[in-house]
């Protein structure tokens, strides 16, 4: 590429995968120090997610984590994780900017990209005692996102005590700010997890996850929403669904919240909010009935990215199967890989250059400091 403009090669280079570019980082000083500039990071970054390229899925087995590459789907290869240490299963907290947050049972929790194979393991979170008379711990779940604003990763963590005597609760919530590298009280959460044991859904800066208004078994399901930036909660407006009583998931499809309906053993639809918090931009993209999928009862359905060609959506079915479904023949296609455990929970992480360890500003600053020492080293 002699000879061609520095911004020319800079537009080029983006669009390669991290693979070729951790070996282009060793053809000269100079396209190290481009490759690593967070300017770069940064515009590789953004060229993949517009694109919807540079995506693996990261699937979870206990203590075991395994990787597809979705551009190539190729077979799942079994990864080497920065908690591998650790006999009893890990958990994925959470995927933001190609940053995968992991935790064990011991509460230890990791930041690790593994498209660069560096990690960092946070300070240890202490938990809040349980000062609420008889209630009892009802959930711990975490949501992990990146704060545009403050250019900040933050760990968000909800702690739900339930109250069944009086059918109350209180929903306690903390944020970790990698920038800050400090633990701080948020406001409290009022709203009852649905789910005890679902992270939150990363989308649009925001977290998503399914509540209730009350401890009340008969109120209808919601999905409330936290700001990462200004870190309160708002309640997302729901699509218009005038039948019968189902069950709701959130989701994240290209980059859009979606919901799952689930109508128990007949069908699941599938909505997606193509513009973000606008009651009106909810759409129903597709619905799989019960008898178009092989594997018993359709359980569980959750869209996780769509293919290349943007005709097809790819779906993890019960904890245990990956589908393809047609957008244009509407119907469900088998996935056949190699290397799949026999049960997963699934992920989607963007492959990335982003460090764990300095925010861009931070890398900018270090930058000038080593420009100006090598300048002094010149006077």
């Amino acid at each position: 590429m002699a000879g061609l403009p520095p911004e020319v090669v800079t537009e080029i280079i983006c669009r390669l995968p991290v693979k070729s570019l951790l070996l282009f980082r060793s053809v000269s000083k100079s396209w190290r120090s481009l490759i690593d500039s967070p300017g770069f990071i940064y515009l590789h970054l953004n060229n993949s997610v517009d694109t919807g390229s540079n995506l693996s899925l990261i699937l979870r087995k206990d203590s075991e984590l395994y990787t597809v590459d979705l551009d190539q789907l190729n077979d799942a290869v079994e990864v080497t994780h920065p908690l591998m240490c650790y006999s009893n299963r890990i958990h994925v907290l959470g995927s933001s900017n190609g940053l995968l947050c992991i935790a064990n049972v011991a509460e230890d929790i990791a930041l690790w990209n593994p498209s660069i194979r560096k990690h960092k393991v946070l300070p240890f979170l202490p938990v809040e005692k349980n000062n609420y008379g008889s209630s009892l711990l009802g959930a711990r779940v975490y949501g992990f996102g990146y704060d545009p604003v403050h250019d900040d990763q933050k760990l968000v963590r909800i702690s739900q005590y339930i109250d069944l005597d009086n059918e109350g609760f209180v929903s306690k919530v903390k944020v970790y700010s990698l920038r800050a590298n400090e633990l701080r009280d948020s406001d409290d959460m009022p709203y009852v997890l649905c789910y005890t044991r679902k992270n939150g859904t990363l989308a649009s800066g925001h977290l998503h996850w399914v509540v209730n208004r009350k401890f009340k078994f008969d109120e209808d399901d919601l999905i409330v929403a936290f700001d990462l930036t200004v870190e309160s909660f708002r309640e997302l407006p729901m699509p218009e669904c005038t039948e019968q009583k189902f069950q709701i998931d959130v989701g994240v499809l290209g980059g859009c919240v979606c919901m799952v309906a689930n109508y128990c053993d007949v069908r699941v639809d599938v909505w997606v909010m193509k513009e973000y918090g606008v009651k009106e931009s909810w759409a129903k993209l597709f619905t799989v009935a019960q008898d178009e999928v092989a594997g018993g009862t359709l359980k569980y359905l959750r869209p996780l990215a769509y293919s290349k060609s943007g005709e097809e959506v790819l779906l993890e079915q019960n904890h245990g199967r990956l589908v393809w479904y047609d957008l244009r023949r509407k119907r469900v296609n088998n996935v056949n890989l190699g290397g799949l455990p026999a049960s997963f929970e699934s992920e989607i992480c963007v492959r990335s250059l982003v460090p764990v360890e300095l925010n861009r500003e931070d890398y900018l600053r270090q930058q000038n400091l080593g420009d100006e020492k090598t300048n002094g080293k010149k006077r």
